[in-house]
């Protein structure tokens, strides 16, 4: 059978069947909570909600803003620049309009989900305050073998790459929708200094891929690493790259960017998350610790570069649509086209693929993608004219594509339902946090000796407490920490805390030398 369509019939998945649709509003009227509903459908709950939406059964003030702009013709990415977020933010609070590349029958944010939930389901039947103990244990020694970097000959498999100097990121949580009262909230109870984000500054292994820094990131904000991420260039960067056009795009295929999952390999975009009994914290830092040897096996780029060929091959005469919040006829046939003739704009007005064409590949070393600011940036002419050689356990020595410095900003996204967003930047000193005095030499020293000795992070400051999972973004922790801290109410405040303890919130700090 034909595995892409841009239009209805049998190739669409059964979320957008009407009377499945029916059937998740029918569930929703019944429990009451979109995350009630999820469980219960064994779904991804942004799929739900975004179901809802389409069936008029779920609306926000935020959802109904996005809807009355696009009744007056805006496009998603007008939207978005109008309420300050991203289009695909915005895409995931509009109607379902056109049809999906390849659903699976249960989504990855759906398996990982329910499995997350039966973890946290053990953890609530012990008392809470043991949540934020010291952990003393001991991973095992890690014997694969570390990524090596050369031009040119064999690398042996007993070398060891030599670690350079660490790299200080700074990771800034944050949105732009909050109000003064909110704002007042994460700086009283959540301990924000500017009332906007939950800021860390970490030092990093000249050598960890962006893969291992999700790890990192999950550990340092709190969460349990449940719901689906990606990292992502700024849009003008994105758009500086590719040309917005897919041949563009694609160029940059198993170079920068993730190749296009279909359904039959989809299970291997997270196949490393492979967490299932024990301290989950244990599990993380064996991630986010050296040396670093993991690749899935659609980021080598042959592999990557031939799925994108499947792909375009499979639409190389598709229906190409009119634009979201067009004025003319909703859902009308513009032309029949190539994909790879396509804007970028065109092809995701056209067909919904869920991993989308921004998703960066994690194997890309943070140090190969992020430039510290202020440096000079490489455009897409500077990428793949060489390639360097690697070492994956499982694959051996890998000749990929040399990537230069593209950006000095990372965005990492992770839980597509609640839409954190952690800012990340690259900085070549420590100056400001000794002028704040965040941070003494002697204690700087001390983290580049741990990150030198052991090629694990150190979190060097801390601005702001743990987040959780499924609070509902900033504004739902926000919603939270409300509850906890102001309501009248004292059966919703117990209620609440149980909830929150239950998932693994305290508001205990953990020292930076300890944290990670």
């Amino acid at each position: 059978m034909t595995r892409y369509s841009n239009r209805g019939g049998k190739l669409l998945g059964k979320e957008l069947d009407s009377g499945f649709m029916e059937h998740v509003a029918a569930t929703y009227k019944e429990t009451g909570t979109l995350q009630k509903t999820a469980k219960v459908l064994g779904m991804a709950y942004a799929k739900v909600r975004k179901i809802l939406i389409t069936m008029g059964e779920y609306k926000t003030p935020y959802s109904e803003d996005i809807k009355n702009l696009h009744r007056q013709g805006y496009s998603a990415e007008e939207i978005a620049v109008k309420l300050g977020t991203t289009a695909q933010c915005v895409s995931a609070w509009l109607p379902y309009q056109r049809s999906m590349y390849n659903p699976p029958q249960k989504s990855h944010e759906a398996q990982r989900s329910e499995n997350y939930r039966a973890r946290i389901g053990q953890a609530q039947k012990h008392f809470v305050s043991n949540m934020y103990q010291n952990n003393n244990e001991q991973g095992e020694t890690m014997k694969i073998l570390n990524m090596k970097e050369k031009n040119t000959g064999e690398v042996p498999e007993n070398e060891s790459m030599a670690v350079g100097e660490p790299m200080r990121l700074h990771l800034r949580l944050t949105t732009e929708f909050l109000n003064d009262d909110e704002q007042r909230i994460l700086k009283s109870y959540g301990h924000s200094s500017d009332g906007f984000s939950i800021q860390r500054d970490i030092l990093v292994p000249s050598d960890m891929p962006l893969h291992n820094l999700h790890y990192a990131i999950q550990r340092l904000f709190g969460w349990q690493n449940s719901h689906l991420r990606a990292f992502r260039l700024p849009d003008d960067v994105y758009a500086r790259l590719t040309n917005n056009t897919v041949r563009g795009w694609g160029e940059l295929i198993g170079v920068l960017f993730q190749t296009v999952y279909s359904e039959y390999m989809s299970h291997e975009r997270y196949a490393d998350d492979d967490y299932e009994a024990g301290s989950i914290k244990t599990w993380l830092r064996r991630k986010y610790t050296g040396p670093y040897s993991y690749v899935g096996k659609y980021e080598l780029y042959n592999e990557a570069v031939y799925e994108f060929q499947r792909f375009v091959k499979q639409l190389a005469n598709m229906d190409v649509y009119s634009p979201f919040g067009s004025k003319d006829v909703i859902d009308k046939v513009i032309k029949k086209a190539p994909a790879i003739t396509l804007t970028l704009q065109e092809l995701n007005e056209s067909i919904i693929m869920e991993g989308g064409t921004e998703d960066l590949l994690e194997r890309l070393l943070v140090s190969s993608v992020l430039a510290p600011v202020g440096r000079k940036l490489a455009v897409s002419e500077d990428l793949n004219k060489k390639t360097v050689k690697r070492y994956y356990d499982g694959y051996g020595t890998i000749d990929e594509p040399e990537v230069e410095p593209v950006t000095d900003m990372l965005f990492y996204h992770y839980d597509y339902g609640d839409g954190w967003i952690v800012e990340i930047t690259r900085l070549e000193n420590c100056d400001d946090l000794y002028t704040n005095e965040s941070l003494n030499k002697m204690d700087f020293d001390e983290a580049r000796n741990l990150v030198m000795e052991r090629h694990k992070p150190v979190c060097l400051h801390q601005d702001g407490v743990f987040v959780l999972d499924d609070v509902g973004g900033v504004t739902g922790f926000i919603n939270m920490l409300q509850t906890l801290y102001e309501s009248d109410d004292l059966e919703e405040k117990k209620e609440m805390k149980e909830w929150a303890y239950g998932f693994g919130w305290n508001t205990r700090k953990i020292g930076n030398k300890t944290l990670l």
